[in-house]
């Protein structure tokens, strides 16, 4: 038997959904029948790409420039998506940056800067699509977090304490937003094979391998499957949740 994941009729927001993880998450729900609103800030040119693939291959999709980490922009994303689609069903806080940097060695903007974006831009944009669903009585969240969230690594203060983050606010969102038949879970990536990921993989790509049982990097598609899933009417009974997605590295 084949289980099919059917998001017809479903409006989508991916945030950071022109590159990466967030591309991968925009396209696959789009092919499950979704509506997505690929949001991007300053990559318009691959946003454009994403939107234009995605009809190309016949769904449905469009841009919207957002930083999620400015209140009164992420208010304009969520007056756009209430005045035309009156509706949304999926969001998914995908957005994220890193700015590796050992403590003694970091800047207070360095540590701002990724918590705004991967910690207060999930805040923002779940703030306001919870208040859209509650009316509906429905609607799904998914988290990006990452593995660095649980297993840490040199470097990554800043970024562990987001994700971290991310996780504790997953779970608060659970316990306020269940009853109301939302759904609130993260997924937690391993490795995975994008831009962002380049560096590291590039000056530790062997000893990093060597971690990861399943013996290799995983790709957006790892991730975006279980991003649509967590999307789709079959998860419905899941929620605050934080499942790893990482050929099992953060287990070895």
């Amino acid at each position: 038997m084949s289980i099919a994941f059917d998001l017809s009729g479903k409006t989508a927001l991916v945030t950071g959904g022109s590159r990466g993880i967030g591309r991968e998450c925009s396209k696959t729900l789009a092919a499950a029948g979704a509506r997505v609103i690929v949001n991007y800030h300053k990559s318009k040119e691959k946003a454009l790409d994403a939107v234009n693939e995605i009809r190309e291959a016949g769904g449905k999709a469009e841009a919207f420039k957002a930083d999620i980490a400015n209140h009164d922009e992420v208010q304009a994303l969520f007056g756009h998506i209430r005045e035309k689609f009156k509706r949304i069903d999926i969001l998914v806080n995908n957005a994220g940056i890193i700015k590796d940097m050992l403590l003694l060695s970091m800047e207070l903007p360095d540590w701002d800067s990724v918590i705004d974006l991967n910690l207060k831009g999930a805040f923002l944009c779940t703030k306001f699509a919870a208040e859209m669903m509650m009316h509906q009585h429905s609607g799904k969240i998914i988290n990006i977090s990452s593995i660095g969230a649980i297993k840490c690594s040199r470097g990554q203060s800043n970024y562990a304490a987001a994700k971290g983050g991310l996780l504790s606010f997953t779970r608060a969102c659970a316990v306020e937003l269940s009853a109301k038949g939302i759904q609130v879970n993260a997924v937690l990536p391993g490795m995975i094979e994008t831009d962002m990921s380049r560096r590291v993989r590039k000056l530790a790509g062997d000893a990093i391998l060597k971690s990861i049982p399943a013996g290799r990097y995983g790709s957006p598609a790892d991730i975006a499957n279980m991003v649509a899933f967590l999307a789709s009417d079959l998860s419905d009974y899941i929620s605050g949740q934080a499942i790893c997605v990482d050929g099992g590295m953060s287990v070895s």
